[in-house]
């Protein structure tokens, strides 16, 4: 009983409808928000509700909307994937970054294991056929050449999930490092401030003429 609980839970949405969407919000820090959205119906919806707030405390987050006859429903939660965390059964997540002098390299690695996730033949047969759309946003522009994600557009990628197939992602970005580049600003205001009194004098001696004199 508590195994059906625990994968209602977790894949409720994509057992009620035929599209769920992932959406992974990743920082310059490794911290991720993770979030699972379903278009599901009232009944779907209370039932997803009280399993979430029964058995996924704290961690995660559960809201509900209605639209027309039909309720959006997010679950959602915010953890740190350094250096690598399992936020769900089937899932793990491993964020690295490697700082340059203004610049800094993230790579995202999402690595989907199903075998944890579906245990018997009849919840494969629930979740075969479903649309699953993942969208990851990384903190800075995505490397289409260093990544294996096929649609790209400027920092986030996005792609189809199977929720039968093994799956791993890696997503590589560059992006700058902001406050490094403000405190060299910051100390090259305060170097010409430094030497704006004197900035008068220095132009006078470059443009003062000088006087040859020839001997004969």
């Amino acid at each position: 009983m508590l195994r059906k609980m625990w994968l209602l839970v977790f894949c409720l949405p994509l057992l009620l409808t035929g599209c769920v969407e992932v959406e992974m919000q990743v920082n310059s820090l490794g911290k991720i928000t993770h979030t699972f959205t379903a278009m599901v119906s009232q009944r779907a919806a209370d039932v997803l509700k009280a399993a979430a707030q029964n058995y996924l405390g704290r961690n995660w987050r559960i809201s509900v909307e209605r639209k027309g006859e039909m309720n959006i429903v997010q679950v959602w939660r915010t953890y740190s994937s350094r250096p690598e965390t399992k936020p769900m059964p089937g899932v793990t997540v491993e964020f690295k970054r490697r700082n340059g002098w203004f610049r800094a390299n993230y790579e995202l690695r999402v690595r989907y294991e199903p075998a944890e996730l579906f245990q018997t033949k009849d919840e494969e047969v629930v979740a075969a056929n479903r649309k699953v759309t993942v969208r990851i946003y990384m903190p800075g522009r995505i490397l289409p050449e260093r990544s294996n994600v096929a649609s790209i557009d400027g920092n986030m990628a996005e792609l189809n999930l199977d929720p039968l197939n093994r799956t791993e992602l890696r997503v590589v970005a560059i992006g700058f490092i902001w406050w490094r580049i403000g405190l060299l600003l910051l100390v090259l205001a305060a170097l010409v401030w430094l030497i704006a009194p004197y900035i008068p004098r220095i132009v006078e001696r470059v443009r003062r003429p000088t006087v040859k004199v020839v001997q004969r």
